[in-house]
């Protein structure tokens, strides 16, 4: 039987947005539960369904395929239903509905439906409602729709198609209404919410936007309850936008500022999962809206680890996450809550509750981290292979690697179990493996050139599935590229790494250590593909652009240097473009043949080994066999162990698989299981599976069925005892690769040898040149017969002639394309010369200050004027003219502007541009004093009077010329009403700023000329001092100024040679002849130095010299004979005493003559340098002028261009605002036009209402009339007339239903005849017709009590299920389910919508009643009586009764449909008005707005600091509610406001001073008030101390008359006191309130004094310190112990005393009261409290 290739599991979860690689499209994160525990998704080119839970059992993947090969883009599962749709990647895509899994259920639908009509490219998200019955699917880039869908059993009707405004990624149906369906944008920018209206058989939709602000971006979406949409921002919060009433509702805070990935919903909380994989339980309130309470939080991921997708299983007790690692998180959905220290109630009774509003509560609840319970790779696998272990008996396992640094082990069986995991080296992505045959190796090739050799072992027993231990017992940096390919070789035990187009072979022997053997390279320069060894220890070396070659690695042995190995042979392999694998079988043909896949063949080829022995030069070996593959071919080939099959990942994503023969190789399956190319390919170690990794991130394990077994070997343990030898940490040290290394020891040994062959051949050259010199001597000693020509020396003269012509070739070839280089920048150069340089009137250049090195004055540049632009400034000049001159013909003669225009403001205004004191001009130096003006308003020129300031401004000449100064041209700023003015007003200014820059310019120039002229003076003062320096002999600097280049108007088009990058070249021949000029005007100029006819005449006439010769004194003039120095003063005659005393004389002479010289010379250099220094400090005081003139220049300048800008933004708002309001009339127009159109079609929606509400009507009233001549018409047939009891009878069997159905009112849309002829009924025998609706009555009660009790038995149970395992818990929750007849968990939150809407759909269902004949045999005895005309007659009417209720149902709906029509018509009637008026409102806006702008003048003002009294923004400061106020008015604000405040002064003072008297006068009374008080209970105390007989009464007990009367009087004292106390409370709360502030500032106080006091006792301790310090160093001190002991028993000893004085004080003082007592009353008790308790320390004094 053939092999075929059947899928059974995946390894990975390709969710992470990580995992795709071009050309494979991003993965889709989207999962669905399907049942209690499995869950689809996408993975590669196919649906998968696996178990995703913790403690179910794990049966057999599920696929389904994809047809095209480009994957599935979306998919959708309905649970009710049992319905899954997806879509295939393809143009005009379809959706295939089929109901999954197949079910044998005949109530569930099960035939498929296709879908054809939809979008063009592909869906981005498909979702179905909640009851199944609806499927919404968003368009993709091409045309951005939503189309939703009506499914069902066996159709799916399109229901609406609307074109979305933006692109979309999501869509989702609201589970209590499925009317609405929300779309989340893929910018994140905005939720549109869809409701769809069935009207007329067609639906209709409206559009509501969900929105956040602008910082944020909504990150997910989820539908809660009550139609709300909960919104997932970027910053973490949460919105709740409510779907029908179109606006935000309240705010969740953010528990996490990472992005909300998705909201679960339950009966009890709502979960949030924020990107950072964090996790915050809130609790559900009563409202269904969450608090703000966070009651458990969960940590799901590591640090740097993104949440992708959040899904709740269908128990809702447990979720599912999914990470950016492509691990899989199990999370527990309730809350568990702590058993001990409840907290206590609040004074209302409820929990207490954490809030917070504006961000997280302080509550810290517990974290509760979960382990993953599936984790794979975070990116795509790009290398797999089988390992088999020793143990008891061979253990397959297969070793995965991945771009994420990670290598990682699973058992090779059903369980797919992770054993054991490897991290590399700073996460460098591995890009090639391969496992060891026969060792429990594996060896690894990773990006940053690293090879690394792991060994497995196993903690404990591997058979009992124990952790397995990776160790590196081999690692080295070979290359600084990726290790594209590793081959292993079985017989030599060795390793082959490559790496671009070198690689390296490193011995694998267990006795010997493992090192490098040799490197290699291939005989190509492109980059290595594929490494194969052979039997004969022989390596092929594929390179990518189809060479292979051999290299010889049998006879290498190891050494300090790798050797490089020469390669044997090489050829070309016909038609590969671009070499990808290879592979051999270890069975068939091995050492043979061996297979290759490339880009240029769809298929696997079959090529015979070579055996080198070619003949010709380039030789080619061709393929005997070629297998095909996929459309797009295959990219890795790997084979079996049992050498029987092999097996290749296409270019498509396709898994081919193929029989191996003796050089050949047969296709026997394929399955297209990758979108994308397929990355690795490996089979299991028995050769019964096939595990592919494709770059979109999927691992596929496929069975293959029909193979035979092959029984894997097991694993040598020859390497453990390695693993012992190697270092804890064997790693890669950063540095040089080895290849580096290798090759710069090869380098160094070649360049030695390549230097010693250099040697010799110049040795060899050297002896051929003295030879060929030789030959030349000997040629020019010859005869000149025998003389040979140079020419024939030379033995090449073809080679000769062709190179120079090559080069005279390659010179034109390189002289023409610099030629053209030189055209093009000599072009841009002229144009930029043309548009830069000639179009300028002034050419930008500076003025630098000669010591002021800050200070550098610039000119403006000023551009020439345009023709165009002079003329359009002359047109507006004439029109100009033109209206002055009508302005004053009409008024005033020497006014520019209309009359009135300007009285506002007055003439002498300081403050406003253009304007007053601050009037355009066009000179520099007046708009310098305006400026100084506003800086000094205190001069007596700035105080003067407005009027004078107005007759000192020039009028405006009657005869203004177009000559005339252009300031007369100008618009006062209040003048300027219309546009055209503003634009006129820009023209002026921009030629004013022209003028201005003219103007200060020409100062410039002078300026600069100054500079010239200085420096012309400083140069010849700089001659003279350089001139007295010389004579001097002083080595003294001096200032020598210089012209910067930016001073130097054309120094930019000046080509220094600095600047040059290169230089012009240079011929032999062209070098030779300038040097020969060059030396030829050398030796001219030495022989004509001093005979030209120039210095021939200056000889004849001045000596040579221009300058006067001046006379030098020098003691050289004097000459000191030598026996002056010879002969001794006493030896000398008189003639020569004279003679030497007449020399000192003269060098005494000369010697003052030169002193004198000297101190002239330095005078006048002091002076000169004073010179110098005036002339600097004078010109650069000019420059220090110029600068504070341009700086004011330059502000004027930019006021004026500001002013323009203000103008031309004034005539763009107007310009502005005139579209708007034409765009609104437009828009208006267009609105009345549709107005009109709805009101006609609500008008005709209203008519048909009213038409079908008549009939509606006339039916009711019908089927009423027939009721009433009931009695009547059932009379005629009788033969007698019947009684009242039979007439009842027959009226209650005629409002009968058929079969036992419940009695309703008409037209309610629900009175019909049942269908469901189950319910009830009647029997056989003759039973009362009044019981059965009681019967169906109490059995639909019983009915629905007994599922509402099974509902709250579900939701309140509290049986023994807390003790059973996840899958035992979901056996029960599912068959408690089946046994109610649900389809979801009864914890599902929106359980209880589904039951509303059913009663919902019932309630709108037409129900027709189905007529009966009623049998006289089936009723009771009673009914014996009645004739068989009569109970004809009674059929008969109830047939009519039956089809006339029908009519009445009917023609319910009818009106139903009519009503909601009318309705629906009159909403649009209404939007449209609501649009209407606020255009309306809007378009008054914009004429508020117009009206505005033509009064708005656009006025430049300028004002102090302090002048500005609006508040300045952070940014830009608003003006638009600032008005202006004069000064004046403010100023007289000012000094009523002081003259008011000191008046309040005295006031205060006054009062102060009254109340001061007030209350010592308020003392005084209360004090005195206290006095007689107290003096009042002395004597009454004083009094009761004699005893007297009244006392004695008292004493006694005796009542009198007078008592009674007395205690009448004194409760009535009493009542009084009350009163008076009552009043005496309330006065003395008020004063403890006092009290109590007081308290509080005494508390403040003390708290400040407290910390006073830590202060002091701290410096206090610390000085303590330093005296016990000096006092130990002193040696002297006493015990601390001994001064401790003596001060605790000093205390005691005193408190001891204290105790027994207070005793003994207490036992005199109660003795002395019994004494007393025994001969009369005391009252020493209540003197002693009054004494002890003084009055004024009873009530506090105030």
């Amino acid at each position: 039987m053939a092999v075929y290739i059947d899928p059974e599991t995946t390894l990975a979860l390709p969710f992470s947005s990580t995992s795709s690689l071009p050309p494979a499209p991003l993965p889709n994160p989207k999962f669905v539960f399907i049942n209690e525990s499995k869950v689809i998704h996408c993975v590669g080119n196919a649906l998968r369904t696996f178990q995703a839970l913790s403690g179910t059992s794990a049966s057999g993947d599920d696929f389904i395929f994809a047809e095209t090969g480009r994957g599935i883009s979306t998919f959708a599962y309905s649970l009710k239903t049992k319905r899954l749709a997806y879509s295939s990647r393809r143009l005009q895509p379809e959706i295939n509905i089929k109901t999954y899994p197949p079910s044998s259920d005949s109530s569930m639908p099960g035939t498929d439906v296709t879908i054809t009509d939809g979008t063009e490219l592909e869906y981005v998200d498909m979702a179905f409602s909640r009851d199944g019955t609806m499927l919404a699917a968003l368009g993709g880039v091409c045309d951005f729709k939503l189309i939703i869908w009506e499914v069902k059993n066996s159709e799916a009707t399109k229901v609406i198609t609307l074109d979305l405004p933006c692109a979309c990624k999501k869509v989702e149906f609201d589970p209590s209404n499925p009317d609405y369906v929300a779309c989340l944008a893929e910018d994140g920018s905005k939720v549109l919410v869809y409701k769809t209206v069935k009207i007329l058989g067609k639906y209709e939709s409206d559009l509501s936007t969900a929105t956040l602000p602008s910082a944020e971006t909504i990150s997910s979406i989820t539908w809660g309850f009550e139609g709300f949409i909960l919104i997932g921002s970027s910053t973490g919060e949460i919105t709740f936008f409510s779907s029908k009433m179109g606006e935000n509702g309240m705010k969740l805070p953010a528990g996490s500022a990472s992005p909300v990935v998705s909201v679960i919903l339950s009966l009890t909380h709502y979960i949030v999962c924020h990107e950072d994989t964090s996790t915050f339980w809130y609790p559900k309130g009563e409202d269904s809206f969450p608090s703000s309470t966070i009651v458990q939080k969960a940590k799901l991921g590591v640090e740097g680890e993104l949440a992708i997708s959040f899904q709740n299983a269908l128990d809702f007790a447990r979720c599912v996450l999914i990470t950016s690692k492509n691990a899989l998180h199990e999370v527990q959905m309730e809350v568990d809550e702590p058993a001990a220290e409840e907290p206590e109630p609040t004074a209302d009774g409820a929990p207490p509750m954490i809030q917070f509003e504006d961000g997280p509560n302080d509550f810290e609840p517990e974290i509760i981290d979960y382990d993953p319970i599936h984790a794979f790779h975070s990116g795509p696998v790009t290398s797999i292979a089988s390992l088999v272990l020793g143990g008891k008996v061979p253990f397959p396992t297969i070793v995965t690697a991945s771009t994420d640094g990670l290598v990682k082990i699973w058992k090779d069986d059903a369980t797919r179990q992770q054993l054991g995991e490897f991290v590399i080296k700073n996460e460098s992505a591995v890009t090639s493996m391969l496992a060891f045959a026969g060792y429990p190796c594996f060896a690894v090739g990773c990006a940053d050139g690293t090879v690394r050799i792991l060994h497995v072992t196993g903690r404990g027993s591997i058979d009992s599935n124990g952790d397995l231990k990776i160790t590196v017992i081999y690692a080295e940096k070979f290359a600084d590229a990726a290790v594209t390919s590793i081959a292993f070789a079985d017989g030599k035990l060795a390793v082959a790494a490559g790496s671009l187009n070198a690689g390296l072979i490193i011995s694998c022997e267990p006795s010997k250590p493992i090192a490098p053997l040799a490197t290699f390279k291939g005989s190509s320069e492109s980059p290595i593909a594929a490494l194969l060894w052979q039997p004969s220890s022989h390596l092929l070396i594929g390179s990518e652009d189809g060479t292979l070659s051999c290299v010889d690695a049998s006879s290498v042995t190891p050494a300090p240097v790798a050797e490089q190995l020469h390669t044997e042979w090489s050829c070309k392999m016909a038609g590969v473009k671009n070499l990808l694998s290879l592979a051999e079988s270890s069975k068939i043909g091995n050492g043979r043949f061996f297979y290759a896949v490339n880009v240029g063949t769809k298929g696997v080829e079959c090529y015979a080994v070579p055996d080198g022995m070619f003949t010709e030069a380039d030789p080619v070996i061709s393929p005997v066999n070629l297998a095909e593959s996929g459309a797009k071919g295959a990219v890795c080939l790997a084979a079996s162990p049992s050498g029987g099959m092999l097996v290749s990942g296409g270019g498509g994503g396709s898994l081919t698989v193929y029989k191996v023969g003796d050089g050949t190789s047969t296709t026997t399956s394929s399955l297209a299981s990758h979108v994308g190319p397929i990355l690795s390919v490996c089979f299991s170690a028995s050769s019964s599976m096939v595990y592919s990794s494709g770059s979109d991130g999927s691992v596929f394990v496929s069975k293959l069925v029909n193979a035979s077994s092959y029984d894997p070997k097991a694993s040598s343990g020859d390497f453990d005892f390695k693993v012992e030898e190697v270092p804890a940490n064997l790693e890669v040290a950063d540095g040089a690769s080895y290849l580096d290394k290798t090759l710069a020891s090869l380098k160094a040994r070649q360049e030695s040898e390549s230097k010693i062959a250099k040697n010799e051949a110049l040795e060899g050259i050297k002896s051929l040149s003295n030879r060929l010199k030789g030959m030349l001597e000997a040629n020019a000693a010859a005869p000149d017969l025998e003389k040979m020509s140079r020419d024939e020396f030379v033995v090449d003269l073809s080679g000769r002639d062709n190179t120079i012509q090559l080069n005279e070739a390659a010179a034109s070839e390189t002289r023409e394309k610099i030629k053209k280089e030189d055209m093009r920048k000599d072009m841009l150069a002229s144009r930029i010369r043309q548009e830069c340089w000639d179009g300028m009137q002034t050419h930008a250049c500076s003025v630098n200050a000669l010591q002021l090195d800050s200070i550098k004055v610039q000119n403006f540049p000023v551009r020439k004027t345009p023709a165009n632009t002079q003329r359009k400034l002359d047109l507006i000049k004439h029109l100009r003219l033109t209206e002055i001159a009508e302005m004053q013909k009409s008024g005033d003669k020497f006014s520019t502007c209309w009359s009135n225009l300007t009285n506002e403001v007055p003439a002498g205004i300081r403050w406003m541009v253009n304007a007053g004191l601050l009037k355009a001009t066009t000179s520099a130096e007046e708009i310098a004093a305006q400026l100084k003006t506003l800086a000094n308003p205190d001069d007596d020129e700035a105080e003067k009077a407005p009027e004078e300031v107005e007759d000192e401004e020039d009028p405006i000449p009657l005869d203004l010329t177009m000559s005339s100064p252009l300031p007369a041209f100008l618009y006062h700023p209040l003048a300027i009403r219309t546009d055209a003015q503003r634009k006129t007003q820009i023209t002026l200014l921009k030629e004013l700023v022209r003028l201005i820059c003219e103007d200060f310019n020409k100062y410039f120039e002078k300026l600069k000329a100054a500079k010239e002229d200085t420096l012309g003076v400083l140069e010849a003062k700089n001659d003279r001092i350089k001139e007295i320096l010389a004579e001097l002999k002083s080595n003294e600097t001096y200032f020598q100024p210089t012209l910067d280049d930016s001073e130097v108007v054309d120094s930019v088009l000046i080509l220094t040679p600095d600047e040059l990058t290169t230089s012009v070249y240079e011929s032999k021949a062209s070098r030779e002849a300038r040097l020969k000029r060059e030396e030829e005007a050398r030796i001219a100029a030495e022989n004509n130095k001093g005979d030209d006819l120039p210095t021939r005449a200056l000889n004849d006439m001045m000596n040579g010299t221009l300058e006067v010769k001046k006379e030098t004194i020098s003691e050289d003039s004097l000459v000191r004979e030598e026996w002056m120095d010879e002969i001794p003063f006493e030896q000398i005659s008189e003639e020569q005493r004279k003679a030497l005393d007449e020399y000192n004389n003269k060098l005494k002479a000369i010697a003052e003559a030169l002193e004198k010289q000297r101190k002239a010379l330095e005078l006048e250099l002091k002076k000169l340098r004073s010179e110098v220094a005036e002339v600097v400090k004078a010109f650069d005081d000019k420059v220090q002028v110029a600068y504070e003139l341009r700086s004011a220049v330059h502000v004027t300048i930019h006021t004026q261009e500001l002013y323009c800008h203000r103008l031309g933004m004034s005539i763009m708002q107007r310009e502005d605002c005139i579209t708007a309001m034409m765009e609104t009339e437009e828009k208006v127009r267009g609105l009345t036009v549709q107005k009109d159109l709805v009101t006609a079609q609500c008008n005709a929606f209203t008519e048909k209402k009213e038409a079908e509400e008549a009939t509606y009507l006339e039916k009711v009233a019908d089927l009423q009339s027939r009721e009433k001549n009931f009695r009547k018409e059932i009379q005629e047939p009788a033969a007698a007339t019947m009684d009242q009891d039979t007439v009842k009878m027959l009226m209650a069997l005629y409002k009968s239903k058929s079969k036992g159905g419940e009695d309703g009112e008409l037209g309610s849309g629900t009175t019909s005849y049942s269908e469901n002829r189950r319910s009830g009924g009647m029997s056989g025998s003759r039973q009362s017709v009044g019981r059965r609706p009681s019967i169906g009555r109490r059995s639909s009660m019983s009915r629905r009590k007994s599922h509402s009790s099974r509902n709250r038995r579900s939701f309140n149970s509290t049986d023994d299920g807390a003790n059973l395992g996840p899958l035992q818990a979901a056996m029960r929750e599912a068959q408690k389910m089946a046994s109610q007849g649900l389809w979801t968990s009864p914890k599902d939150p929106f359980l209880a919508s589904d039951d509303a809407r059913a009663k919902a759909l019932q309630y709108a269902e037409v129900q027709l009643a189905e007529y009966t004949p009623l049998n006289i045999d089936d009723m009771p005895e009673a009914f014996g009586r009645i004739t068989d005309q009569v109970w004809a007659k009674l059929n008969e009417m109830r047939q009519v009764r039956a089809e006339k209720e029908n009519e009445v149902q009917v023609q319910s709906v009818k009106l139903k449909e009519a009503v909601k029509q009318m309705d629906r018509s009159r909403e649009q009637v209404l939007a449209v008005e609501k649009n209407i008026e606020s255009l309306h409102v809007s378009f008054d806006l914009l004429v508020e707005q117009d009206a505005l702008d033509k009064k708005n003048i656009e006025v430049l003002t300028t004002f102090k600091q302090g002048q500005d009294e609006v508040d300045q923004g952070a940014v830009a400061t608003s003006y638009n509610d600032a008005i202006l106020i004069p000064l004046s008015i403010i100023e007289e604000t000012n000094a009523a406001i002081r003259a008011l405040g000191d008046d309040k002064v005295k006031v205060l003072n006054n009062t102060l001073n009254f109340r001061k008297r007030i209350n010592y006068m308020n003392w005084e009374h209360e004090y005195l008030e206290q006095q007689a008080k107290d003096m009042d209970e002395h004597y009454t105390d004083m009094q009761l101390l004699r005893v007297s007989k009244q006392v004695k009464q008292v004493i006694s007990g005796a009542k009198t008359e007078s008592d009674r009367a007395k205690m009448e009087r004194a409760e009535m004292h009493l009542s009084k006191l009350h009163s008076t106390h009552k009043i005496k409370v309330t006065k003395m709360n008020k004063e403890n309130a006092k009290i109590a502030r007081a308290i509080k500032d005494r508390i403040e106080e003390n708290e400040k004094l407290d910390a006073q006091l830590k202060d002091l006792e701290g410096n206090v301790g610390i000085r303590e310190t330093i005296y016990k310090s000096r006092v130990e160093a002193a040696g002297g001190g006493q015990d601390p112990s001994t001064r401790k002991m003596k001060r605790v028993t000093m205390r005691r000893k005193l408190v001891d005393l204290a105790r027994a004085q207070t005793d003994e004080i207490e036992f005199l003082r109660m003795e002395l009261d019994r004494l007393r007592q025994k001969t009369f009353p005391s009252f020493a008790n209540a003197a002693r409290e009054r004494f002890e308790n003084q009055p004024d320390e009873m009530e506090e004094f105030y």
